[in-house]
């Protein structure tokens, strides 16, 4: 069944069929909906594709993989993705994590490692590959994004635990100044300022968050099997994200339950817990989709912050196990919207990823006992008067399309399918035309899907 009849079922289910049949002049228009339009291969299959960050301007695209590569991708022509470079990453200090293009000149960033030791961040020329520059990092950076004037980079530093007691360090965020950070546009011009380019680094230690009103408690981390106490040590920074104006950028924390805010002026940190989310849910494997209470801590993976800056907005996959180290329900299976200024709970989507999942064939009955659909990474944009998050749904193989226009109320307009495994969600605007790019870690795949 094609995901865009998602929607309708609801309707018809609710009664609501005529009103939702209107087409007199001045009725408000369809909500918008996803198409698949293309596929990137990178032929590397589960070794290929993991985080994608694009530039709207030029339609170019950066993409990690984990064999320790980025492809440069020509996304200028949507429907007809190709591959410009293959760019060989030093994996002296662990593989490709995340990567980010800059929004206006020729480069990318892109952060390897592994847990339990320092990583790296290294700047190549977008246009011939070329290592610009390269600097330490924290103990395994996870995520990298770049502020949307080009001005500073944020890294997450997530300090996984290397194995089952051993908590792998202290989490960590990293601060860098791009300002001076200038790249001569000519691939072909071997002046010395590119010989001379330095990454100004800033590391940026965690405190003791042990107590946290809103923080986990009766969880483990997944790996090491330790209590999340919300110390140094078992603080996981995850997944980046700025306001338009570069003010502050916004960390998830998922093991931890939390979002640290990043005063990008003066380096001072504010923390926000989450608490948890009740809706009904899947919580058995039993081959059939039958929602009970459900209540969990919301664990998030993927941030964004909407235009006006006043919200920022998680994906909630959930990532812990119990007090006792048993696998078992995780996470809000939910996107939730919460006030940036005080980290008070909006509203989130309740159930209706999972339905929305269900009701296109796509919901994972196997992850019932863990994470449900697992939304992972999310993106927001504003178009045709609405604010819009695309989220990918990791065990459903889907990416979903959320209206948050009214932040007290997100719903969810549509699910498309997309390669195995989506990791990677951005949005690109081409010649007036919307579409969401998500890059599928276990096929190696790029989806294109068009928002119309």
């Amino acid at each position: 069944m094609r995901s865009r009849n998602v929607a309708l079922s609801v309707i018809v289910g609710c009664g609501c069929l005529a009103a939702a049949s209107v087409t007199a002049v001045g009725a408000a228009p369809a909500p918008p909906t996803l198409a698949l339009v293309a596929t990137y291969d990178t032929g590397l299959g589960a070794d290929g594709a993991e985080i994608i960050s694009v530039r709207s301007s030029d339609g170019l695209a950066v993409l990690t993989n984990i064999a320790g590569n980025v492809d440069v991708i020509d996304l200028s022509n949507p429907t007809a993705p190709a591959r410009l470079l293959r760019v060989p990453i030093d994996t002296t200090n662990g593989t490709p994590n995340s990567v980010a293009i800059h929004p206006d000149d020729d480069y990318f960033l892109v952060v390897t490692g592994r847990a339990g030791a320092i990583g790296s961040v290294y700047a190549h020329r977008l246009s011939d590959g070329a290592l610009l520059a390269q600097a330490p990092l924290g103990i395994q950076p996870d995520s990298i994004a770049i502020s949307p004037g080009g001005r500073y980079a944020v890294v997450a530093n997530e300090a996984e635990g290397t194995a089952v007691g051993a908590n792998g360090g202290a989490g960590s965020l990293t601060l860098i100044d791009l300002e001076d950070f200038e790249v001569d546009d000519d691939a072909d011009d071997e002046a010395d300022d590119d010989d001379e380019l330095v990454l100004e680094v800033k590391p940026i230690s965690l405190p003791t968050l042990t107590g946290t009103a809103g923080f986990s408690t009766g969880r483990t981390d997944d790996l090491a099997r330790l209590t999340i106490d919300n110390s140094p040590a078992t603080l996981e920074p995850e997944s980046v994200a700025f306001d338009r104006d570069e003010l502050y950028a916004y960390v998830s924390m998922q093991e931890n339950n939390a979002v640290a805010r990043l005063d990008l002026r003066n380096g001072q940190l504010r923390f926000f817990g989450l608490g948890t989310t009740t809706h009904p849910a899947d919580q058995i494997v039993g081959g059939a989709y039958l929602p009970t209470s459900f209540t969990a801590l919301r664990e998030p993976d993927g941030i964004g912050v909407l235009g006006s800056g006043l919200y920022f907005v998680t994906a909630d996959e959930g990532d812990t196990r119990n007090s006792a180290g048993g696998s078992g329900v995780r996470g809000g299976r939910t996107v939730s919207v919460f006030d940036a200024r005080t980290g008070a709970v909006i509203a989130d989507t309740g159930s209706q990823l999972d339905d929305a999942a269900n009701a296109a064939g796509r919901y994972p009955d196997a992850r019932s006992s863990r994470g449900g659909s697992e939304p992972e990474v999310l993106d927001v944009t504003r178009s045709r008067g609405r604010e819009l998050i695309a989220v990918g749904l990791e065990r459903a193989n889907a990416v979903a399309l959320i209206d948050v226009s009214n932040p007290a109320l997100p719903t969810v307009l549509d699910l498309e399918p997309v390669g195995s495994n989506p990791e990677g969600i951005k949005f690109l605007e081409r010649q007036g035309r919307l579409y969401v790019v998500s890059a599928n870690e276990v096929s190696g795949t790029v989806s294109v899907l068009a928002v119309s």
